[in-house]
């Protein structure tokens, strides 16, 4: 049964797109806090070229969604077929390369914090972690093109030639999308590691654990990607590439985006403190003036309304009157004029 005519290309355009914009703005404003108040390291220039490469990944995605990606294959034409695929791969190519250097970045900021420290365990897994997802994916992108014989058949599948079983390509992306997956879980759990023995309050402990710990959630959507994309390649869903694999792209592409976005806003800190405190005088004075405000209404109602009669009596507000004169003149600010007595007697 032939399937419905639909597009849903629009789906890795609005899920890469709007984080990747969120991602540009974290990561810029994290360049001009280590300007301000540090300074920029490798681990900040590895996120700019990170944030470099995945602009590319997505006009990549756009070209691709242009050509076609996001309908079932039965709808394409052999003509849109090859650039389709064609960009799709290079899109690939650059969304690998991007949550890499991503990754290397954080593993780079948690040596910047290890610098001089006496956590060597922790410092090896870091610079192992950096190196693995470095192989790992260079492996993997090196497989996009090696896959076929020759390499155009590789986005040109009416060519001549062999290719890898789909089951080795299959195997290859289950591979990285775990070991992307796992890295993401071990990055979000080194902070409990890294700030235990640092001689810092107990409360920016936990705030500097939990910003940092917010790469597991770059481990949830590489989980959902890598199944996504397992599924994609298998059965049916292998002969419908240019619609079934969307989701797994798309999923990949918010990944890399949320990882570089994640990564940068512990770094953010410093630029946030002055907004944070602020916020915080503003709310206090809100909070000092209306609870000074509702003391003196009270106040004036109990001295207006004595217990017990309807209306003030008139020695009670001449007695008033006095004890306000003689506060003046022992509060006033400006001194200038002599206190002048009162010669009026208070019947």
């Amino acid at each position: 049964m032939t399937p419905p005519d639909v597009d849903i290309g629009y789906k890795l355009l609005v899920g890469t797109t709007v984080t990747f914009v969120s991602a540009c703005v974290v990561v810029v404003l994290r360049a001009v806090a280590r300007i301000l108040y540090a300074s920029l390291g490798w681990d900040d220039y590895m996120m700019l070229f990170a944030v470099a490469q995945a602009l590319v990944a997505t006009i990549c995605d756009f070209l691709a969604v242009n050509h076609g990606l996001g309908r079932h294959m039965v709808y394409l034409t052999k003509k849109q077929i090859p650039p389709l695929m064609f960009w799709d791969y290079l899109g690939q190519v650059f969304c690998v390369n991007a949550l890499t250097f991503a990754k290397i970045s954080i593993c780079l900021s948690y040596l910047r914090i290890l610098r001089g420290s006496h956590q060597r365990t922790l410092r090896v897994l870091c610079i192992v972690t950096a190196v693995l997802v470095f192989a790992v994916n260079t492996v993997v992108i090196i497989s996009f093109y090696a896959r076929c014989n020759p390499t155009h058949k590789s986005w040109d599948p009416y060519l001549p030639g062999t290719c890898w079983p789909a089951a080795t390509e299959t195997g290859l992306v289950i591979l990285q999308g775990s070991f992307s997956a796992l890295t993401d879980y071990f990055l979000s759990a080194v902070p409990i590691f890294l700030f235990k023995d640092l001689q810092i309050s107990r409360k920016n402990k936990i705030v500097l654990c939990g910003l940092m710990s917010l790469g597991a959630v770059t481990g949830i959507f590489a989980t959902i990607r890598t199944i996504e994309s397992g599924e994609s390649l298998t059965g049916s869903s292998a002969s419908d590439s240019t619609y079934t694999t969307v989701m797994g792209l798309t999923w990949a592409g918010m990944e890399r985006n949320i990882a570089m976005m994640i990564a940068s806003v512990p770094p953010l800190r410093p630029l946030a403190e002055p907004v944070v405190r602020l916020t915080s005088h503003t709310f206090s004075n809100l909070i000092s003036s209306r609870r000074t405000q509702n003391s003196y209404e009270l106040g004036s109602q109990a001295t207006i309304q004595s217990p017990g009669l309807g209306t003030p009596s008139k020695h009670y507000a001449s007695a008033k009157q006095a004890a306000l004169a003689k506060d003046d003149r022992s509060t006033s600010l400006e001194h200038i004029l002599p206190p002048q007595v009162n010669t009026t007697s208070v019947v």
